[in-house]
């Protein structure tokens, strides 16, 4: 019975993605039309100008722009938000041990400074 369950859902979920392709499209396909059409109207304002029309055009393609980039970001947010849930991370000791390793690994052992043609090291850690 689980077995079936789990391959129906592998179905549902390509299912899932074709719908969400056909109704919503390629979000970055989608982000660089929009940005090559605000151009052509900025190109276009600074040789000829703009008629109302196309300056509420350009209002709303910026609103557009703006609302997919918002949704994007929560995209990513949630892609994030579901890997760390299914890293399963609970701030275990593993965790933490991995934490301080990388803080031990990125931290600054020390700074070199020139003064006049000598390099002095300063804050050397030992």
């Amino acid at each position: 019975m689980g077995f079936i369950l789990k391959e129906r859902f592998k179905g549902l979920k390509t299912a899932i993605k074709e719908w969400t392709k056909a109704n919503y499209g390629n979000p970055d396909e989608k982000k660089r039309e929009l940005i090559s059409e605000i151009l052509m109207l900025d190109n276009k304002s600074e040789l000829y100008g703009l008629s109302q029309d196309e300056v509420a055009s350009r209002k709303r393609k910026f609103d557009q722009l703006w609302r997919l980039l918002k949704s994007i970001d929560a995209v990513i947010y949630q892609r994030s938000r579901s890997k760390w849930l299914k890293a399963g991370d609970a701030n275990t000791a593993f965790f933490h041990s991995r934490v301080k390793a990388r803080r031990r690994t990125n931290g600054l052992v020390a700074l070199r400074t020139m003064t006049g043609a000598n390099f002095t090291v300063s804050g050397r850690r030992d």
